[in-house]
């Protein structure tokens, strides 16, 4: 299933990325906890909004109420509502929790809080840089383990949403030449066995082809087309 960069407020989160100078697999992942922890809106939410008329009740029984979590993610607990509102220039969020709803401080509160480690200590340089991107271990930033596996797989969605289109030329079965020879290689280097790296479109290639776009969360039609191309390439780990 493609991802629709335009939904919701993602838009505005993907300018306050820019803002603040994270790199694409950075992006990538900011991205991925926002739709996470609004169950795919990406609109700001309170914290247990899913229990519906259930959810104020509920939330009066934890021990941060009303300091509760609000926002693109859970920002809980006084003293962090205190700190983001430091950090962001004295808005008023301790006066008025409600604020980080607001989709302007909600995207500014997960953007700046990821980047610099704001909830937990880690920051998305600690485990998404230069030098790789792990986004099972980037699930740290936000809290411990929890989901990571799940949430690394929506990273790479987006990853692959925020790749450059590359011009390669569609291939397909039974298509031969330089091409698919490069198709190949890709794939290798992503782990997907294609046998020899001959330029020829065969059925172990478009076995290998089926399975990328598979794990990748893309139609598996096994034609290499331009999402499949920025997928694969984004896979070289290469900013």
């Amino acid at each position: 299933m493609k991802l629709d960069l335009n939904h919701g407020c993602s838009t505005l989160i993907l300018q306050h990325a820019r803002k603040a100078g994270l790199d694409r697999r950075q992006t990538a992942y900011v991205m991925a906890t926002a739709s996470w922890e609004t169950a795919g809106t990406m609109e700001p939410v309170r914290e247990a909004y899913y229990l519906g008329h259930r959810a104020e009740p509920y939330r009066k029984t934890l021990r941060y109420y009303p300091a509760y979590g609000r926002g693109f993610v859970q920002l809980t607990w006084a003293r962090n509502y205190a700190f983001a509102d430091r950090a962001l220039g004295g808005i008023g969020l301790t006066r008025e929790y409600d604020l980080a709803l607001q989709p302007e401080i909600a995207a500014q509160v997960l953007v700046k809080g990821a980047r610099d480690g704001w909830f937990t200590g880690v920051c998305l340089s600690d485990h998404i840089n230069a030098t790789g991107a792990d986004y099972v271990s980037a699930r740290r930033i936000i809290n411990g383990r929890d989901c990571a596996e799940q949430i690394a797989e929506i990273a790479r969605r987006f990853e692959a949403a925020l790749s450059p289109v590359p011009s390669y030329p569609h291939v397909r079965f039974g298509d031969s030449g330089r091409a698919v020879a490069q198709l190949q290689t890709r794939l290798l280097e992503s782990g997907y066995t294609t046998g020899a790296v001959d330029g020829i479109f065969g059925v172990k290639t478009e076995g290998a082809l089926r399975r990328f776009q598979s794990d990748r969360g893309l139609d598996n039609d096994a034609i290499a087309g331009p999402h499949t191309w920025a997928a694969l390439i984004a896979d070289e780990r290469v900013l």
